[in-house]
């Protein structure tokens, strides 16, 4: 399913964070979107991310246990990446990683 993921770890956007949810993958992101988007407004990379170009930003969408449709939402990966199609699970816990993004660090399992 996943290649070599940096420890496990991935970075959500917290008001998108669902611990312990299972998600799907949609399709990635091109890497100048992925780029944009771990950046600031004014174009900047924050302290946290010195290279954005090394992360693949993936979209995905949660799963409901009754077969509802859930948010599409966008998680990142560096030095991996997690195949279209091919679900797994967020993490139960998150730490903060980047304020001035709004990013969450978490593991992928």
């Amino acid at each position: 399913m996943t290649q070599e993921i940096d420890d496990g770890r991935i970075l959500v956007f917290s008001y998108d964070y669902e611990a312990g949810s299972q998600f799907e993958v949609i399709s990635h992101l091109e890497t100048s979107t992925t780029v944009r988007l771990l950046q600031t407004v004014d174009g900047e990379t924050v302290p946290e991310i010195s290279q954005p170009d090394e992360y693949v930003g993936h979209v995905v969408r949660y799963e409901s246990a009754n077969g509802a449709l859930e948010p599409t939402t966008l998680l990142f990966i560096r030095e991996g990446r997690i195949s279209s199609g091919e679900t797994a699970s967020i993490g139960e816990d998150a730490s903060m990683f980047s304020s001035d993004l709004n990013l969450l660090a978490t593991t992928v399992e």
